[in-house]
């Protein structure tokens, strides 16, 4: 039976991180852009010429942060929307409310 369960989960959490690539993540901070997915993999990241300027380069590094920072931030509300799906799925239908 703990085999049965440990090998579901595995299947569970695969399936998770497949839906999870497959939520788009973009996010727009004063000329720098993160393209990447729920699963917290960066694709592209876009400067604006219009910021690449040496004058700027602390400024660009802070914003950059910034955005990283919402990304990653963004990437975590998608996986844990994810799990409770996924936790919801795995359970007796008089236990479904538990995760919502």
């Amino acid at each position: 039976m703990l085999d049965d369960f440990m090998g579901n989960l595995s299947e569970q959490q695969a399936e998770m991180k497949q839906k999870l690539q497959n939520i788009p993540i973009e996010i727009k901070i004063e000329g720098i852009t993160i393209s990447g997915n729920g699963a917290r993999e960066v694709k592209s990241v876009t400067i604006d010429n219009e910021i690449l300027n040496p004058d700027n380069k602390e400024m660009v590094e802070d914003i950059f942060v910034i955005a990283i920072n919402k990304f990653i931030e963004q990437s975590v509300v998608a996986e844990e929307a994810e799990a409770k799906k996924m936790m919801s799925s795995m359970l007796p239908p008089e236990f479904g409310d538990l995760f919502k």
